[in-house]
């Protein structure tokens, strides 16, 4: 049984969940295309250069579905499997009309709005075109689930959480988390795990941590993750007066040994498909403090695993974090709420079953 996996350039979130998927389908053969910046992204599985580049551009397009075209004809694979929807447009423009694989296409982040009426207009003829021609449209949540467009058959629709090993979270020492990073038990840490672009917010993260520190003098921020906008936020973070106080880490290897340490853990997101880094954290028995948004109402249960805020309203966030750090025995019971809520709704082995279960359906 074969599977063809078309992959947008990407990181994080849809890296995490297709190396999970990758490891509890051993029996099936995956091969993936994508760009080459991906080449290494599942050991073990055969890898096919398939350059995709974001956003609209006609020659490298065009390139790509030519280039899938010849992948598919030479794999003859039972199911192609876009993930994202740059892979889904291309993956639908090189497919034959009369035979062809099962189609899937996963949904892993909200779908683009068009900001005018005619490119609105435009924007659902493709996605008329595009979604006519699959056999199932999967969503990492019930939010990105609810964008599906209403003319999509209901039975063609369905929504498969994001998943995460939990045994490899909750068990590290805190001690040794908080020493790496020249942090005492008596001090208070705030952590995050976001790609450092605009859209994650992690500007109102600092600007919230600046008024709580007021108040709690030994309060740290640790940023792990990357972005075009590291450098900015790192200026600002000084111009704020958290010099010291504030740690960015980059992208690290060892995200379950860190928030080993943490106290608290924070999203301060903008727009959210199915965040992986809230599930991390639930699993090392963190409250946790994120945007109301409709994905993350899917995960987070307030008042009893941590606290939903209004995206972008530094006082808000500010009064959310104080109120999680300032009582830690309640901050503990949000922890154990959280750890049990990911092994029963969040568990990878779920993720896994679910997608198996599509794919044998399909090719029986």
């Amino acid at each position: 049984m074969k599977v063809v996996w078309v992959v947008r350039p990407a990181e994080g979130g849809i890296m995490h969940h297709l190396r999970q998927l990758s490891a509890g389908l051993q029996d099936w053969e995956i091969v993936v295309a994508a760009p080459a910046s991906l080449k290494d992204l599942l050991p073990g599985r055969r890898f096919i250069q398939l350059e995709l580049v974001d956003g609209l551009c006609p020659r490298q397009d065009w390139a790509a579905v030519r280039r899938l075209k010849r992948i598919l004809k030479e794999e003859k694979a039972q199911i192609v499997h876009a993930h994202g929807l740059k892979a889904a447009l291309i993956t639908a423009a090189a497919l034959t009309p009369k035979r062809h694989p099962h189609f899937v296409f996963t949904a892993h982040n909200s779908l683009p709005q068009s900001p005018s009426p005619f490119l609105g207009w435009a924007s659902n003829l493709v996605q008329r075109w595009l979604f006519s021609g699959m056999s199932t449209i999967t969503s990492v949540s019930d939010a990105v689930r609810a964008q599906i467009p209403r003319y999509v058959p209901e039975s063609k629709v369905l929504t498969i959480y994001n998943g995460i090993c939990s045994s490899e979270f909750g068990h590290y020492p805190g001690e040794m988390s908080r020493q790496s990073l020249a942090l005492s038990e008596e001090d208070q840490v705030v952590g995050t795990v976001a790609r450092l672009i605009p859209g994650k917010g992690v500007k109102t993260l600092l600007e919230a941590v600046s008024l709580v520190a007021k108040i709690l003098p030994r309060l740290h921020l640790v940023v792990v993750g990357d972005g075009p906008e590291r450098a900015r936020l790192e200026a600002y973070s000084k111009r704020l007066g958290l010099e010291g106080r504030v740690r960015f880490l980059g992208w690290r290897d060892d995200v379950p040994s860190l928030m080993a340490g943490w106290d608290c853990f924070a999203l301060p997101t903008l727009s959210e498909g199915f965040s992986l880094s809230v599930l991390e954290a639930m699993a090392s028995r963190l409250p946790v403090v994120v945007s109301d948004l409709p994905a993350l109402r899917e995960a987070v249960v307030p008042g009893k695993g941590g606290l939903l805020v209004l995206p972008g309203s530094v006082p808000d966030w500010a009064a959310a974090l104080l109120h999680v750090l300032k009582d830690p025995v309640k901050a503990r019971a949000m922890g154990a709420f959280n750890r049990e809520r990911v092994e029963t709704f969040f568990g990878a082995e779920r993720m896994v079953r679910c997608t198996r279960a599509l794919y044998e359906g399909m090719i029986t």
